[in-house]
C-alpha cells in the first residue's frame, strides 16, 4: 500500500542527486495527483532541501517542480516557509515551471485567508516586477496572471494596485488588467481569457484541503486501495547497486 511506503519512495526518487528521478517520476506524480493529501511538511522540506545539493542540470529541478504542483494547490500551508526561497530562486532561474508551483500556491492562500493574502500577495508580485534583474517577457506576462488570478475576485484591492501596472502597461495581459480595473469593454477573445482565467481559479479551489477532517478522511480511502509498490522500490535499489558495480568493473 503505497501511502506506508511513500517516505521510501521520496527517498529513492532524491537520494543521490536525484540519480533516481526520473525512473521514479511517473510514480510520483500520480500519487501528488491522486492523493496530494498524504504528503506531510516533513517529506516536502525534505524534498526542497534535497534539491538545494543537487549539481546536475537545471531541467532535472523543473520535473520536481511539476511533481510539487499538485501539492502546493492542495496543501499550500506546506510550502510557506519556502517562500522567500522560491522567491529569490524565481529572480534568479527565472524557471517556468518554479513559478506555475509558486503561483498555485500564492492563489490557493489566498483563496483560505481572504482579503488579507490577496493585497500581501499583490504586493509582493508586484515587488517581484520591480525586483528581477533582466526580467523576461515570459515571467512577467506570468506575473501578470498571476495578479488576475488573485485580484479579480477582490477588485477594490486589485485597482488600488492600478499606478504600479501603468509602467508595464505595453505588455498585453498587463493591459487587460489595466482594462478591468478601469471598467473598459474588453475584446472578446480578452472576455474569453478572463473567463478562462476565472475557471483557473476554480479549479484551484475545488482542489485545496480544506481542514484536518479532509486529510482524515482521504487518508483512510487511501489505506483501503491497495498499490503494490514493493517490487517496484526492490528493482529500482537492485539497478541502483548494479549500476554501482558495473561502474567499479570498468575502472578495475
Amino acid at each position: 500500500m503505497f501511502h506506508t511506503r511513500l517516505d521510501e519512495i521520496i527517498q529513492i526518487a532524491f537520494e543521490n542527486q536525484g540519480e533516481h528521478l526520473m525512473v521514479m517520476f511517473l510514480l510520483f506524480t500520480t500519487i501528488a495527483k491522486a492523493h496530494p493529501e498524504i504528503f506531510t511538511s516533513n517529506q516536502i522540506d525534505f524534498i526542497l532541501n534535497s534539491i538545494k545539493t543537487w549539481s546536475n542540470s537545471f531541467n532535472q529541478k523543473q520535473f520536481v517542480y511539476q511533481m510539487l504542483l499538485p501539492i502546493a494547490n492542495a496543501q499550500p500551508e506546506l510550502f510557506v516557509v519556502h517562500q522567500n526561497e522560491f522567491l529569490e530562486q524565481i529572480k534568479t532561474e527565472q524557471n517556468r515551471d518554479l513559478f506555475q508551483c509558486f503561483q498555485t500556491y500564492l492563489i490557493a492562500l489566498t483563496i483560505l485567508h481572504g482579503e488579507t493574502k490577496v493585497n500581501e500577495y499583490l504586493n509582493l508580485l508586484i515587488d517581484l516586477l520591480k525586483t528581477t534583474k533582466n526580467l523576461s517577457n515570459d515571467l512577467s506576462t506570468q506575473i501578470f496572471h498571476t495578479c488576475q488570478l488573485i485580484g479579480l475576485r477582490n477588485k477594490q484591492l486589485l485597482a488600488s494596485k492600478r499606478n504600479d501596472f501603468i509602467a508595464y502597461e505595453s505588455n498585453t495581459t498587463c493591459r487587460m488588467l489595466i482594462d478591468i480595473i478601469d471598467g473598459n469593454k474588453l475584446s472578446e477573445e480578452n472576455q474569453a481569457a478572463i473567463n478562462r482565467t476565472m475557471e483557473e481559479v476554480t479549479q484551484i479551489e475545488q482542489r485545496i484541503v480544506r481542514n484536518e477532517r479532509d486529510i482524515q478522511h482521504v487518508t483512510k480511502v487511501v489505506k483501503r486501495q491497495e498499490l503494490n509498490v514493493s517490487i517496484f522500490l526492490r528493482f529500482i535499489r537492485i539497478f541502483s547497486i548494479l549500476t554501482n558495480l558495473s561502474c567499479l568493473s570498468f575502472f578495475c
